[in-house]
Parts: C-alpha cells; structure tokens; sequence
C-alpha cells in the first residue's frame, strides 16, 4: 500500500492532465461521504460507509485533507450511478424534466431524439427506464463535460494585457489593483465578469460511446454484440457496479473473519493492513485508481471538494479564460502574471517532498539554455530543495 505522500508524488505528474481535460465522469448532487449517502444511488448506506472508510484509508487525513475531505465517495457513488440514457429530452443537461420525459415514452410515442428514455440500455422504455432515471437525475449526470470555460476565472482584459481581480466587480478598471500595478491609466471601463460554467453543460453521448459506458457500469453481458468478446470484459474498468458490490462485501466479510468487527469498526491501520492483505487486488487496485480520479478531477464530476485535491499536488486547476499571460498589443508581447510566471519559478513555490532524483530530473527539462536561450533561472530551481 502506497504511503500518502508516494500517492501523492505519483498522483502530481498526472493532475494537470487530469484537470485540464474533464474525465468521462458523472457530476455528484449532494452524496454525503459516510453519513449514509442520499437514497436512490447505486450504493446503499451501508456500502457507502465502507467506502468511505477504505478510500480514507488509501488517502488518509492528516495534518493534509485526505478522500473523505475531498468528497471520493461522491465521486464514485455518482459513477456508478450513471446510465447511459439518462438524458432523455437532449437538452445536454439532467433535471427532473429527463424523468417526465422518460415516462412519457412509456406508450410508446417518440418525440424526443434517438434513444430517448431507453435509460438502462434495454432497448425497450418501461418502469424500470423511469425508476432508473430517478437514480440517475438524482445521484449523477452524463459523463462528457463541457467547456471550455468553468466560471473559475474571471475574463481578461485583452486590449490591455492585464487581468481583472474577483473582488472588483462593478468597479472602473482605472480605480483597480491591476490598473495601478502596471502602471496603466485606463479610461473607465468595469471588471469582466466571470463566465458560465459550462463544464456543468454535458454533452450528449454517442451510439458507440453509450454501449461503451454501459459496458464499463453493467458489464459486457448487458452488451450483447460484445458479450462472448473476452476483450470487452479484460479491462479493469468493466462491469463496475458488480466489482464494488462484490468488492466492498468481500473486504467487510474478510474483516469481521479476521477481527471480528466489520470493515467501518476497525482502525485506520487495520483497515489499511486489510487492503493489502485482500484476496482480490484488481478490486483494491481499482478503488486506488477512483481515489486519485476523485481527488484530482474537475470539481463537477464530484470529488475534488473545494479543490482541495488540487491544492495536496500544488495544481491551480484550470486557469482560462483568464491564463497566465495575456497578450498586450501596445507592447508586443505578453503579460505574465507575477504569481504565476511562465518564464521562470513561481514565487514562494517549494517542492517540498520530491526527491533528489525527481529534482535533479525537474532542472534538468526546464534548464534555461534549453528552453529560454540566454535566460537563467533563479536558484534554486525548486525553492526550499536542498540541491
């Protein structure tokens, strides 16, 4: 079992990636991490707080938020409760309006695009499309985010090169921070405002996409085309919801055989031995795998709380519209911010906890003479390192 902080270190090459770009996830609504989670999901209470409990144990809170801080369970719970038909009238969003939709297809009208109301997949709209839309109205959405712009930024000032501050909304540019930093007297004009979040505007599946999300959550069985493929059931990621129902019922009987207790009695080290001791490691693998996608994605997937797992990796998260250099056609060039620099170390950054070698290896692709051409970084590289 890794330590915090080796999951940590292998977690920090992929967090940009992972947030730049939203994963193929679902959106939480409101799954409470172990307080028995919001009725209708695919967990029931009871493995929810196994959950909790197991994910709390690879990512553990310490003097750091760990998974339960940063809200893995929603994540998780609101990925299994995804279906691929969930939103039945096309309008890249679920509401409640998906479930009328749905049950307005059970005579058999079609007035909605192509599969509407089909929310289990089965080729046919009946009660359990209905019931199964609830779930997913109320506990998930689809799995495509949006974008580009996810309202964390304000807009920039393009024709000036600078970027406008979040508290001074209705205020003259002239009067703002940023007007006098620069030194830049502008003609009144106010700060931008922030944009939409349009990662919460989810895009529509296609027919190859929702028959490969419907393999991953119910298996290749649910798919006939693809059921006798062994391909289509060697991914670890396939047929979710059995392998976490099996998963958290095998690693809560392998506790109360081993210490007599069930999996949310016993004590962080304990629970942490058990999962290293588990007969089944693909499952303890892939629950490994959903804490890190929990902690490090784009908050409207669900995990990622307040960003919290953003900030363990020192990732901003996304940064556009507003970006780290604005382009300023009065001087040709870019504006840096001075926080964030593009062109050398970020002030009062430290990288803390890397190793020699994992240092030595950050100098030696960001070395000035290759990448800035008779430019010299400040020493050290990664402040606080001893080099």
């Amino acid at each position: 079992m890794l330590t915090r902080r080796e999951l940590l270190r292998s977690a920090a090459a992929a967090a940009a990636a992972i947030a730049a770009r939203p994963l193929l996830r679902s959106q939480a609504v409101g799954v409470v991490a172990g307080a028995g989670g919001s009725p209708g999901g695919f967990l029931s209470s009871d493995e929810l707080a196994i959950l909790d409990a197991a994910t709390a144990a690879i990512m553990p809170t310490d003097s750091a938020p760990g998974a339960r801080e940063c809200g893995v369970v929603n994540y998780i719970q609101n990925l299994l409760s995804f279906m691929p038909g969930t939103d039945a009238n096309c309008d890249w969003q679920v509401t409640a309006a998906d479930i009328v939709a749905t049950a307005s297809r059970l005579d058999g009208r079609q007035d909605y695009c192509r599969d509407a109301g089909d929310v289990d997949g089965s080729a046919a709209v009946d009660h359990n499309d209905v019931d199964a839309a609830g779930v997913a109205v109320f506990e998930s959405h689809p799995v495509f985010g949006g974008g580009p712009y996810s309202g964390r930024q304000p807009q920039p000032h393009f024709d000036i090169g600078t970027m406008p501050c979040g508290r001074c909304h209705g205020v003259p540019f002239s009067q703002s921070p940023q007007a006098t930093a620069i030194g830049i007297v502008a003609a009144d004009r106010t700060v931008n405002a922030y944009t939409p979040d349009f990662f919460t505007q989810f895009l529509p599946l296609s027919r190859l996409h929702a028959l490969s999300w419907k393999i991953r959550i119910l298996g290749a069985s649910a798919v006939p085309e693809v059921a006798a493929n062994p391909l289509a059931a060697s991914s670890i990621e396939v047929d979710l919801r059995n392998k976490y129902r099996n998963g958290l019922a095998a690693l809560d009987q392998l506790s109360r055989s081993t210490c007599g207790a069930g999996f949310v009695q016993l004590t962080p080290a304990q629970q942490s031995n058990l999962l290293q001791k588990s007969s089944d490691q693909d499952f303890v693998t892939l629950l490994t795998y959903h804490t890190i996608e929990g902690l490090l994605s784009v908050p409207e997937y669900g995990g990622n709380r307040n960003r919290l797992g953003w900030q363990l990796v020192g990732f901003d998260g996304d940064s556009q519209p507003l970006g780290y250099t604005i382009y300023d056609e009065s001087i040709g060039g870019y504006r840096e911010r001075p926080d964030k620099p593009n062109s050398g170390p970020n002030p009062d950054e430290h990288c803390a906890g890397f190793s020699k070698p994992v240092s030595n290896f950050l100098k030696l692709i960001s070395s000035a003479p290759d990448v800035q051409p008779g430019r010299h970084f400040a020493a050290p590289y990664c402040f606080g390192v001893q080099t």
